[in-house]
């Protein structure tokens, strides 16, 4: 398997699940590159990929390489569309020359209110979902996108790309603060663990060859939603004394 942004938390995680599961796994990520037990230095895909990656011969590619974060998307609008949308052109050319099929990290954002994507971040992750499945039409290379909710985790860092409220407060209670909640607290969200995020891209990768699974979106979630409110009381029948803001 090739994982682009094996470095990054999801992309981490997966990569530590398929080394411990057996496979021979090589990653592409600016903070550096794995072909195997080689080590190579960063690289950024929008570039294209090493030679070495050609070598590999993948049997599945995950896709995972982005500029995630929302509100940075807000403000430097131009360098997320840029990144995202061409590394997984890059991406995707790739798996073409080398016939392997790709699983491609989308996000439950592209959804939006209803009305599709808010945020620059959204709208380069639902462009990566068009190209991706339009690969599986127009060349007949597999791909499937999978749009992950509010993933969290115990090893999250708060100040990653991919804090959620959850890693937010787990923080805050761990240095003595009082955390806080914006809003109402009535904004609901499906909060997913990395672990099953990680499942569903190995379930994948596991039924290549069920072609009924390729070229469409999956929503990736628990199935169920919890108001910020109620994960507060949940937080506060273990920590009875804490304050929120």
């Amino acid at each position: 398997a090739i994982i682009t942004g094996h470095k990054g938390y999801i992309g981490g995680n997966l990569y530590k699940e398929l080394l411990k599961q057996g496979h021979v796994v090589a990653g592409i990520d600016l903070k550096g590159c794995n072909v195997g037990e080689k080590e190579l230095p960063g690289e950024d895909i929008c570039n294209g990929f090493p030679v070495e990656f050609y070598e590999f011969h993948p049997d599945v590619i995950f896709h995972l390489a982005a500029i995630p974060r929302v509100e940075y998307s807000v403000q430097n609008p131009v360098i997320v569309m840029n990144n995202n949308i061409i590394s997984t052109s890059k991406t995707m050319k790739f798996a073409k020359f080398v016939n392997a099929p790709v699983i491609y990290s989308s996000s439950s954002s592209v959804v939006g209110n209803g009305n599709g994507p808010e945020s620059p971040y959204a709208l380069s992750k639902y462009v990566g979902e068009l190209e991706s499945l339009m690969y599986t039409r127009l060349y007949g290379v597999k791909s499937v996108a999978l749009r992950y909710f509010n993933v969290y985790s115990y090893d999250q860092e708060a100040d990653s790309e991919y804090a959620t409220v959850v890693c937010n407060w787990k923080k805050y209670i761990l240095e003595g603060r009082n955390p806080y909640i914006t809003g109402d607290g009535k904004q609901r969200r499906d909060m997913t663990h990395v672990d099953d995020v990680v499942s569903a891209n190995i379930f994948c990768a596991n039924n290549i060859g069920k072609e009924d699974l390729w070229g469409h979106w999956y929503d990736v979630g628990s199935g169920e939603n919890i108001s910020l409110n109620e994960l507060k009381e949940v937080v506060k029948k273990n920590f009875p004394n804490l304050t929120f803001e």
